[in-house]
């Protein structure tokens, strides 16, 4: 599969540069495709950012070359892109549970990660629907947070507070909704750290002001590749861990053989009830797309 070849003619221009000052942009052009897709396509397949994955790299071969050669910890610091033994001690020590000068020593514990391998795995038991919607900007009312680490635990954890505090009603009255309607899950502000911000809200009619305990978001004209998970449910949890397999297999299966790319824009998760009961609701996760360069 193509995309698999691209992602580890990227693993290799990472093992071939791991002495060298390379950046996300090398690395994605390495996988010829944007740095914006290649950043999402990593981390969603191996749950690390990609500069967390080239430090790592490098700090598990510096700590080979301590505990396996006479080198000195200036040296290897310097060869591994860090400019001062502080920096490089810090960034070790972190890694490693212990100091570069420890590491020399023998019986001394250290951590290694392993170069990433992808691999293709045959699936089309479940098909996926989806839908690619031309969808125009506007502008939304929320309240945001930043995810830090586990999107799926940190933002369950949000979206009750909101609920259980009034927010979750404060928002739909300034948008001039009925309480308890549902509002939608923005995702945006993707960081080369990995952290993300998420913002619960609504679109805000116009000529309506924002509130000072709320935040504002300016969703732009937009291309979107829809996923439907059309199955009803009765919990948070139940939904919460089939939204989470949707986002797996966007990344996993869909991407890497569709003819689009994720661009930059805010992703979103929309949220139906099915009936006046309120009692169960559907899910559609929206990504921004756009076509495949060709690369010749």
């Amino acid at each position: 599969m193509e995309t698999i070849r691209l992602l580890q003619q990227a693993i290799d221009y990472v093992e071939q540069n791991l002495h060298s000052a390379i950046g996300v942009e090398d690395i994605a052009g390495a996988a010829m495709t944007s740095k914006y897709h290649f950043q999402r396509m990593f981390h969603a397949l191996t749950g690390f950012t990609v500069t967390e994955y080239v430090r790592n790299r490098r700090l598990t071969l510096a700590a080979e070359e301590l505990a396996g050669t006479d080198g000195k910890v200036i040296d290897i610091a310097l060869k591994y892109g860090y400019e001062t033994p502080e920096s490089f001690a810090k960034a070790f020590q972190r890694v490693h549970g212990v100091t570069p000068n420890m590491a020399k020593k023998k019986n001394v514990k250290l951590k290694s990660f392993p170069r990433i391998s992808f691999q293709i795995q045959i699936k089309g038991e479940t098909e996926m629907d989806y839908r690619i919607v031309e969808e125009k900007g506007c502008h939304v009312i929320g309240k945001e947070v930043i995810v830090r680490q586990d999107a799926y635990t940190e933002i369950p954890a949000f979206v009750e507070m909101i609920w259980n505090d009034g927010t979750h009603d404060r928002i739909n009255e300034c948008a001039g909704r009925p309480a308890g309607s549902l509002l939608f899950g923005y995702y945006y502000d993707f960081n080369e750290d990995g952290t993300k911000r998420y913002l619960m809200g609504t679109e805000l009619p116009d000529g309506q002001q924002v509130p000072e305990e709320l935040v504002s978001l300016t969703v732009p004209d937009q291309t979107y590749a829809v996923f439907d998970s059309r199955d009803t449910y009765s919990d948070d949890t139940e939904m919460g861990m089939e939204i989470l397999n949707v986002w797996r297999r966007i990344y996993s299966e869909w991407f890497p053989s569709a003819g689009f790319e994720q661009v930059e824009g805010p992703c979103m998760e929309k949220y139906y009830w099915t009936d006046d009961s309120h009692e169960e609701s559907i899910c559609e996760v929206w990504i921004p797309v756009v076509k495949k360069m060709i690369w010749t």
